[in-house]
């Protein structure tokens, strides 16, 4: 664990040490704990430090409160917290602290209640003119290439963000046009093919970059090299979203840079089933082992199925009923 590195700065206070060597831990498990769960972990950590005095604890009263569902939240956030606060809790009574761990069943049953922002297919196109008009920066000269190409990828392919920033040169195909997609969620890894005309921009971009396809860096490298953080990509796509004037919601925020992967299932799924003419049963399956979910009730959930496509579900299940649920005729 001597390599150990964590670029998101810890408040200083009285149970950072015990975080810091909880992430430690996790890690060297080999555990993926990354972006979004360290800005959990800092979170947990900050609250700790407001009751701790001189040695680190986690009291009930803290726990709890750190458990509790925030306004306008959703409970997939809240679960994720609470999953990592009872890790942590359990990390330091193995290492002789004080702490609570809540009831496995504090929260109540996850109930999928979210509902994405579907881009439309003229918001994409708006949105990609105005990412191609950024201009040149010297403080951050491949900027203006990164961020046109990467939004493509993500309305393209419907990857994660993790995904897509996270792709190196030598898993990119320019020449058959496929992304090989490396343990991502679930640690599972799987191949991406890419429309002609996305392949035939990635060329171009490659070329502008100068890239060796057969080395190891960030396809999509951020000033430093490193890849593109999540929270930096959400803040450019802020700002581009604001700029073609999509509103905000009723709380006040934007759509998610994951709803650009929403909006590829939304589009795949509608094309397969109307254009393509295929039923139900045979779009899903090809959509869910297109974005990698596992189950294909992941990808019911993405388009919110019951209310997306009714007439898809009547209409696939006729021929069976028609079949196997006789005609009932009453003789009045």
């Amino acid at each position: 664990m001597g390599d150990f590195k964590c670029n998101i700065p810890f408040p200083d206070g009285t149970c950072t040490p015990v975080c810091l060597d909880f992430l430690r831990f996790v890690r060297s498990l080999g555990q993926k704990f990354e972006g979004t769960d360290i800005y959990r972990l800092r979170n947990i950590c900050l609250q700790m430090n407001k009751t701790a005095c001189d040695i680190p604890v986690l009291h009930r009263d803290t726990a709890i409160s750190i458990a509790q569902r925030r306004e306008g939240e959703s409970q997939g956030t809240q679960l994720n917290r609470i999953r990592i606060l009872r890790k942590l809790a359990k990390y330091m009574i193995s290492t002789g602290y004080g702490a609570y761990i809540l009831p496995k069943h504090f929260a109540q049953k996850y109930k999928y209640d979210f509902k994405p922002y579907i881009f439309s297919q003229e918001q994409i196109v708006d949105i990609l003119k105005v990412a191609d008009q950024l201009k040149y920066r010297p403080c951050s000269p491949h900027t203006h290439l990164v961020i046109p190409t990467i939004l493509r990828v993500l309305f393209g392919c419907g990857l994660r963000s993790s995904e897509a920033r996270l792709l190196k040169t030598n898993h990119v195909d320019l020449n058959d046009g496929v992304l090989f997609i490396e343990k991502s969620k679930q640690n599972i890894s799987r191949y991406v093919p890419m429309s002609k005309s996305l392949t035939l921009y990635l060329r171009k971009y490659s070329s502008k970059m100068d890239f060796n396809m057969a080395s190891n860096a960030y396809f999509f490298p951020s000033p430093s090299g490193c890849p593109y953080h999540g929270a930096t990509l959400m803040y450019r796509f802020r700002v581009i979203m604001s700029n073609v004037k999509i509103k905000c919601f009723d709380n006040g925020q934007l759509p998610r840079i994951h709803d650009a992967r929403h909006s590829f299932v939304v589009h795949s799924y509608a094309k397969l089933t109307g254009e393509l003419g295929l039923d139900l049963y045979t779009a899903l399956p090809i959509v869910a082992a297109y974005v990698g979910h596992t189950n294909v009730k992941d990808t019911e959930r993405y388009i919110h199925l019951p209310i997306f496509d009714y007439n898809s579900i009547t209409t696939a299940g006729s021929s069976v009923v028609d079949i196997c649920v006789p005609e009932v005729i009453f003789n009045v």
